[in-house]
């Protein structure tokens, strides 16, 4: 498949959570170890500071970072921190809102900030697992653990909701708003709906009005892009859809083998995340080029008019992967290669004069005794009439050939459960993913992602604090020869 070059390869030295172009065209990036650099587009780091805690998220706001941490709270950065604001239970989500930004921490806790560090408002809503904005910030969405969502005005009031049918296990896998205050919602139902509503499903709606519509999808949605008639969806399955929202028709734009991540939009055309790869793509599903990562692609972001910057993680340890710059619009490298026959003259090639090739066919003279050579040779010589016997071991052969293959890894995570909570309202879980194997090897690696898709832990054993409402974890599992399994596991707390 045809590919571009890589203009450059950076080093930060942490796994990279997070990442913003900024308006002068550098690009922030945020790590796991509370690292946050500005590098320019030409990959160099211009500045760098640490925070205590995973950087979960940052952006900018009238020429200052604003950066979220896991354990810091929020703080504002302009060649030094401007102002610092801390969160009792962290910084689990964050978001731009216009002007503003909104705050989630992990005990269900929404806030609302301007770019001075003010608190305007503070709200509980429950466990929040997505936040979006329309571009003004004046209407905000917020999705919930328990497949709830609610829309609030720019003061954190609500003005509408939409309630998760109790005997359902629901779960919002993405959203975003759309021209026009339509908010378009991935909702799934784990299979377990109780009336005709698919399981994976695709909900738009008004503020005004409430649903418009929905309609039907085959798999899980991790992504939506928005566009001029509807949305582009990058589906669990490694499906690239287009729907058209007033005529809900659905175009099949390409199928990759692998989930797909991330929807980059690249002028006219489109870029794909998916496992190791980024693929740009015309609006007609044609793959123009394909770029490897070193790990599994995370995030896609610009860096300035004309470069884009790949953000990867190998799942397989904490090992920092570098940031790939590249130019979309490069030139492309074709992997098809030409070759040329070159012909030669049967009668002359060049080598030979005519007199020399005439004699190269003639039989050679044998000298005046050479029948008394051959006799003596004759004598010497002992002809073996049959053939030699080689002996094959196939049960050998068979080993050798299948030590050649590698079966992947099994995932074994036990079944999903219900579980009670505490007087509190939560309760601990452990995740066992201890039983997992590998039919021809070891397994080297395990890794714990929650739904959102965050590392929480990377051993095969980890105790999660779980409150009321349906949960699902993920285990990526890989052998010692590179192929890796992945397996679900759906947790509901009542």
């Amino acid at each position: 498949m045809d590919s571009i070059e890589i203009l450059n390869s950076v080093e930060i030295g942490g796994i990279l959570t997070a990442a913003f172009e900024m308006s002068d065209g550098n690009l922030a990036v945020g790590s796991k170890t509370g690292v946050v650099s500005i590098l320019s587009s030409n990959g160099i780091i211009e500045e760098s500071f640490n925070l205590e805690g995973e950087i979960i998220g940052l952006f900018e706001i009238e020429d200052k970072l604003i950066v979220g941490s896991s354990i810091s709270g929020i703080c504002a950065y302009s060649k030094g921190i401007i102002w610092k604001h801390e969160l009792e239970s962290g910084c689990d989500k964050i978001s731009l809102s216009g002007s503003y930004f909104l705050v989630a921490d992990s005990s269900g806790n929404l806030f609302k900030f301007n770019s001075d560090g003010q608190l305007l408002w503070e709200r509980e809503f429950g466990q929040i697992t997505h936040l979006c904005s329309n571009k003004n910030g004046d209407i905000s969405a917020i999705a919930l653990e328990n497949g709830d969502f609610i829309m609030v005005n720019s003061y954190g009031e609500e003005i509408r909701k939409s309630v998760a049918t109790v005997d359902d296990i629901e779960t919002i896998s993405a959203m975003i708003f759309r021209p026009g205050e339509i908010l378009v919602v991935a909702r799934n139902s784990l299979g377990m709906t109780i009336d005709d509503r698919p399981e994976n499903r695709i909900e738009c709606w008004s503020v005004k009005k409430g649903m418009i519509h929905s309609c039907e999808v085959e798999s899980l949605v991790n992504c939506i892009n928005s566009t001029d008639k509807g949305v582009i969806l990058g589906c669990f399955n490694g499906e690239l859809l287009e729907l058209e929202i007033k005529s809900k028709r659905y175009n099949h734009l390409c199928k990759f083998d692998y989930s797909i991540k991330q929807i980059f939009p690249w002028k006219q055309d489109i870029l794909v995340a998916s496992w190791f790869d980024i693929f740009r793509l015309d609006m007609q599903g044609k793959i123009i080029w394909r770029v490897e990562h070193i790990g599994i692609v995370e995030n896609i972001v610009s860096m300035g008019d004309s470069r884009v910057g790949i953000l990867g993680d190998d799942k397989k340890m904490d090992i920092p992967t570098p940031i790939f710059i590249i130019d979309p619009d490069s030139k492309i490298i074709s992997d098809d290669y030409d070759f040329k026959e070159e012909s030669f003259d049967s009668k002359y090639s060049g080598a030979l004069s005519p007199e020399e090739e005439q004699a190269s066919y003639m039989k050679p003279l044998l000298p005046s005794n050479s029948s008394e050579i051959l006799e003596a040779l004759d004598e010497e010589l002992e002809i073996e009439t049959s053939p030699p016997i080689i002996e094959v071991d196939i049960l050998e052969d068979l080993s050798q050939s299948a030590k050649s293959l590698n079966l992947p890894p099994v995932v074994d995570v036990g079944e999903d459960k219900t579980v009670n909570s505490d007087s509190d309202g939560t309760t601990m879980v452990l995740l066992d993913g201890s039983k997992s194997y590998d039919p021809d090897g070891t397994i080297k690696s395990w890794s714990w992602e929650n739904d959102s898709g965050k590392v929480i832990s990377n051993n095969s054993l980890v105790n999660v604090k779980l409150s009321t409402g349906v949960h699902i974890f993920y285990l990526t599992v890989v052998d010692d020869r590179g192929a890796s399994s992945k397996a679900s596991l759906t947790i509901q707390v009542i």
